[in-house]
């Protein structure tokens, strides 16, 4: 695990810098290939920086609001770099609703801009598995296998290596131009959710800090069971509606 490293004398966060690395790559990528979907690359990359900007100030203030108390014995604290003091759920939140914003005033159609931003999808998620490795976060449960990792007092499954190599092979599956053929508007992007729902099923079994419900069923798979089923049947809807429609049948 490597939480910090020191650059001049500065202790900086190695799992905040690895997301920042992957989102810039990822969007990088992104927008290199955004006309393949009839994306305009300036379009894309304001979309992504809007929804960045927005999520962190969103995710401070959203902190703000739930502790307050925090805040006021040191208003300081409100521009402090300390990832404690966000909320990632309200700085997603407000995030994509930027983006949801920004992309209707520029009329920026959802299904290939959600195309076009898969690729950013997949490296921030092989990025976000590396962060967790970084940090000791999504960490195993204990294992005899010889590659277990010593982490939290015992040897235990790589499940971050195991996600991030899932995560690198999805990225190469749908790597921008590998897919051929008129796809419909949509699939690309819906095909990433599914893949990615079939990877945490899998290496969530082995992972050691998953929520239990009452009757010991892992939480995380049960909603990538729900994410799985409505991913296949938006792709079902949107090629049911690509199929050509026949007109006047011969009798």
């Amino acid at each position: 695990m490597l939480p910090y490293i020191t650059v001049v004398g500065l202790a900086l966060p190695v799992p905040a810098l690895t997301l920042l690395v992957g989102i810039w790559i990822g969007t990088a990528l992104a927008e290199k290939n955004a006309h393949r979907h009839k994306i305009k690359a300036e379009n894309l990359y304001n979309l992504v920086f809007t929804a960045l900007i927005a999520g962190i100030i969103g995710a401070r203030l959203a902190y703000v609001f739930r502790f307050p108390a925090a805040f006021t014995t040191n208003p300081a604290s409100l521009i402090s770099l300390n990832f404690g003091l966000f909320d990632l759920v309200g700085g997603v939140a407000i995030g994509l609703i930027a983006a949801a914003v920004y992309s209707q005033r520029r009329n920026m159609s959802p299904w290939p801009t959600l195309d076009a931003l898969t690729p950013a999808f997949a490296v921030f998620a092989v990025a976000f598995s590396l962060s967790n490795l970084a940090s000791g976060n999504a960490y195993g449960a204990p294992t005899k296998l010889p590659w277990g990792i010593d982490l939290w007092g015992a040897a235990r499954h790589p499940t971050q290596i195991y996600e991030t190599l899932g995560a690198g092979l999805i990225l190469w599956y749908l790597w921008p131009g590998r897919l051929k053929g008129n796809l419909k508007p949509g699939i690309i992007f819906m095909q990433f959710v599914a893949l990615s729902a079939i990877s945490r099923l899998f290496f969530e079994a082995f992972r050691g800090d998953s929520l239990l419900t009452a009757n010991n069923l892992r939480v995380a798979q049960i909603i990538a069971w729900m994410v799985l089923a409505l991913s296949l049947w938006g792709i079902f809807r949107l090629l049911w509606n690509q199929r050509p429609s026949i007109k006047n049948p011969v009798k």
